[in-house]
């Protein structure tokens, strides 16, 4: 027996909507939902399952940790991949919560050009309502758990709580977008990575999370920098770390360990072992042989 999609009737939440501005709906092991348009807003996020999501006539493959912004007039279904459904929360909400001037706004774009929000959209390529985007540090899960849980207790001064965590959540997606924008012909895609690695060659990097806050694929990303620069990600890391490391051997009176974690490696002897197979010495032997 073939399970009926479920409908969705916009219709019959929007009254709800219009007194309170955000609704929360959770849903739990959904099969399908057919295809639907709203009259709002909505930030959806998936929990848990994967599914298909067929947006505006588009398909892709969303996981946990994924989100979205559907805008009004765009129509989308889901379809779960996983035997026991999907997971996901629905962040359903006017522009109007934003600032009342909004009242009457019909479209994602004129929300984030408020002067509370001001993103330049003109200037960004990708369409904010086009864009799947992945919350790698649970950051956003957590902003909307905080909202959901304000708008559920009601408690003083919660309207204006969740008024804040949602500008937060929008002005944290937009700013994944403005860096996708800054490499968004894949010419710039390196030049990046670069100038990311130089400020911040300190901190744990990775190229997938990189290539997630760039809305790319990691196999594309790590195609693009291998043929520009010549290198993989991990060795040009690698590289710039130790040039680093090299520099604050000869240069300071630190220990080895404390330069190994000034570069971003907690390890020292993977430290030492990158030292020696790129300048064939030790570090020891490099700021005896380079140090003043």
């Amino acid at each position: 027996m073939v399970e009926k999609p479920s409908e969705f009737h916009w219709e019959e939440i929007l009254p709800l909507l219009n007194s309170e501005k955000i609704l929360f709906k959770p849903h739990v092991g959904q099969k399908s939902v057919s295809m639907h348009d709203h009259n709002f807003l909505e930030l959806t996020y998936i929990l848990d399952g994967m599914v298909e999501h067929t947006l505006d006539g588009e398909t892709s493959v969303l996981h946990p940790g994924d989100y979205f912004i559907v805008d009004y007039g765009s129509r989308h279904a889901y379809r779960s991949l996983t035997e026991g459904g999907f997971d996901n929360l629905d962040c359903i909400f006017l522009p109007e919560l934003v600032d009342p001037v909004l009242k009457g706004t019909k479209n994602l774009r004129t929300l984030l050009e408020h002067y509370i929000l001001y993103f330049n959209i003109r200037a960004l390529v990708q369409n904010p309502a086009r864009v799947v985007f992945h919350d790698d540090d649970g950051r956003i899960l957590d902003l909307l758990r905080r909202m959901q849980q304000e708008a559920e207790r009601r408690e003083a001064g919660y309207a204006a709580i969740v008024r804040c965590y949602l500008i937060e959540i929008l002005l944290l997606t937009m700013r994944r977008l403005e860096d996708s924008t800054a490499a968004s012909n894949g010419q710039d895609i390196s030049a990046f990575l670069t100038a990311y690695v130089a400020d911040h060659y300190t901190e744990e990097l990775t190229l997938q999370s990189l290539a997630a806050r760039l809305n790319y694929s990691l196999p594309y990303v790590s195609k693009r920098f291998k043929e520009d620069i010549g290198v993989s990600f991990v060795s040009y890391l690698q590289n710039y770390r130790v040039m680093q490391g090299c520099r604050l051997l000869t240069s300071t009176r630190h220990s080895l360990a404390q330069i190994a974690e000034m570069v971003g490696y907690r390890d020292v002897k993977f430290f030492s072992s990158l030292v020696k197979r790129k300048t064939g010495l030790t570090p020891s032997d490099f700021r005896r042989q380079r140090g003043k």
